[in-house]
């Protein structure tokens, strides 16, 4: 009996390893057919999947100056219009959080971005104005390049 339990154990052995050299030799001549609908829609998803994760980037953490913070409407108003002509690519932005009326201007992903206009806009109003985490408005890219990679996270 044990000859036998021996002799079936080295056939499968045997036969194991000629059947692995046989599936090696068929795997190195594969060739794939595949349906060129499913290479569409495999790039469908792609282009799906980046217009949807744009939309969800364009509100992040970052940070914006604060220009003034008053409870005087008409004051706040002159500001950003004094912004708006110093500064007219800048985005500014009119925030009301009663009682007080700020402007706050860009949209910086670091602070120190955020300092080279510090600077521009103490030469204006010397006092008051100062770097405040906020949530930023992104734009969409338009050479194709992903946002990720201006951040520094490589995809």
């Amino acid at each position: 009996m044990k000859k036998i339990g021996i002799s079936a154990l080295a056939f499968f052995l045997v036969s194991g390893i000629i059947a692995q050299d046989a599936a090696n030799d068929s795997l190195q001549h594969v060739s794939v057919n595949s349906d060129p609908r499913v290479s569409a829609l495999v790039k469908k998803n792609r282009e799906i999947n980046e217009a949807t994760y744009l939309k969800t980037i364009r509100n992040m953490s970052g940070f914006r100056l604060q220009v003034i913070n008053t409870n005087d409407r008409k004051k706040a108003l002159s500001v950003k219009t004094r912004m708006l002509s110093d500064f007219p690519g800048e985005k500014t932005y009119f925030i009301y959080h009663s009682p007080y009326f700020k402007i706050q201007m860009g949209n910086f992903r670091t602070r120190e971005d955020a300092e080279e206009l510090l600077q521009k806009v103490k030469k204006i109003y010397p006092s008051g104005v100062f770097i405040v985490p906020s949530k930023i408005q992104m734009r969409p890219p338009k050479d194709g390049e992903l946002i990720l990679d201006a951040m520094g996270d490589k995809p």
